[in-house]
């Protein structure tokens, strides 16, 4: 059986309404901040920025910016492959000395293990070293940029059945048949 409990008036706890200090404003403020605080990291890694014909000071700053985070990206790829490799190699090691324990393990088998985990810790490395741009690039400049060596693919989609047997494309067939392609 569900017991029902009436609730009558307000806590005992109630207070009644209270005012609530003030808050630190989002937006501008902080914007034109970070922005202030980047063109002084800029300052004190570069120096001061020269003009270059038809650039700015603040374009040179992000083309500096850009050079240096593909130096770090770089080296942090670089440092973080080898760790990550040993670090496959040992898991994959252990793994199949456990299951040799019980059974045998072809080499195609060792291989593909071996090779899955490699491809595993480089792409581990790859995103640290992204990361590392990105973080680069926010810190100097305020502004995000992808690195140039991120592999962004995706999936061509199938052409659905409507698509494949509209007009249309039995029209542009037949020209090109009749073109001789």
């Amino acid at each position: 059986m569900v017991k029902r409990i009436l609730i009558r008036g307000f806590s005992k706890k109630f207070k009644g309404t209270q005012k609530i200090p003030a808050q630190k404003s989002p937006g501008r403020f902080s914007a034109m901040q970070k922005q202030a605080t980047a063109e002084a990291k800029t300052r004190k890694v570069f120096g001061e920025l020269p003009e270059f014909m038809g650039l700015s000071q603040r374009a040179t700053g992000e083309l500096a910016a850009e050079s240096l985070a593909l130096q770090t990206s770089t080296k942090k790829f670089f440092r973080t492959l080898p760790k990550e490799l040993a670090r496959s190699r040992a898991k994959t090691a252990t793994g199949l000395k456990t299951i040799r324990q019980t059974k045998k393990v072809s080499k195609p088998a060792v291989m593909k293990a071996k090779s899955k985990g490699a491809m595993k810790s480089y792409g581990i490395a790859t995103k640290k070293s992204e990361d590392v741009f990105r973080k680069t690039m926010e810190t100097f400049t305020t502004k995000t940029k992808a690195s140039p060596f991120a592999k962004k693919s995706r999936a061509v989609p199938k052409q659905t059945e409507a698509l494949a047997d509209s007009r249309e494309i039995q029209h542009m067939k037949k020209v090109f048949k009749d073109m001789g392609f």
